[in-house]
């Protein structure tokens, strides 16, 4: 059997030893365990991504945009000005970056003063359009996106991210 060396910072050195003491057996049988469900786990997200498809741009002169990845979540609210009303879409992409499809749904006056809204003739124009953002990492969007959307994805992050338990039964 091959011989393979792993190099292991002195801080992570007790880590390395606790994982052997509670697996009672050797390091390398821990090792080659962890490394089972990791391979298992990214497989599998690798078999839930599809081709996902989005109309970016105003309804009217819209473009179409696809990418391969999977679906994380949904956020609906307000943009940063408390203008309009968006809906958000959390992908998580096969290259491990975070894509957010937001859609302007409606002017925020439509909810909190709809009188004034139909008095200026807004509903006469349609405000509908769309907007794709990616980046590596949540904190991407920090300076892109409304605070309490970024505040959804770090929350989403965590339940995406997080390794479940592997059941060797």
């Amino acid at each position: 059997m091959p011989n393979k060396t792993i190099y292991v910072s002195q801080e992570d050195e007790p880590l390395f030893e606790e994982a052997r003491q509670i697996a009672g057996e050797s390091l390398s049988a821990v090792i080659v365990r962890a490394l089972r469900e990791f391979v298992f786990r990214q497989n599998e997200k690798e078999k839930s991504m599809k081709e996902i498809t989005v109309q970016v741009g105003p309804k009217d002169a819209s473009r179409e945009q696809r990418f391969i990845g999977t679906y994380i979540g949904k956020w609906q609210g307000f943009d940063e000005d408390k203008t309009w009303m968006i809906e958000a879409q959390v992908y998580l992409t096969h290259k491990k970056n975070w894509a957010v499809w937001i859609k302007q749904l409606s002017k925020a006056s439509l909810l909190t003063n709809p009188k004034e809204w139909i008095k200026s003739g807004a509903f006469i124009v349609d405000p509908t359009r769309s907007d794709l953002y990616i980046a590596e990492t949540p904190a991407g969007f920090e300076d892109k996106l409304p605070r309490e959307l970024v505040a959804a994805i770090y929350e989403m992050e965590k339940k995406a991210v997080t390794p479940s338990e592997f059941l060797d039964i």
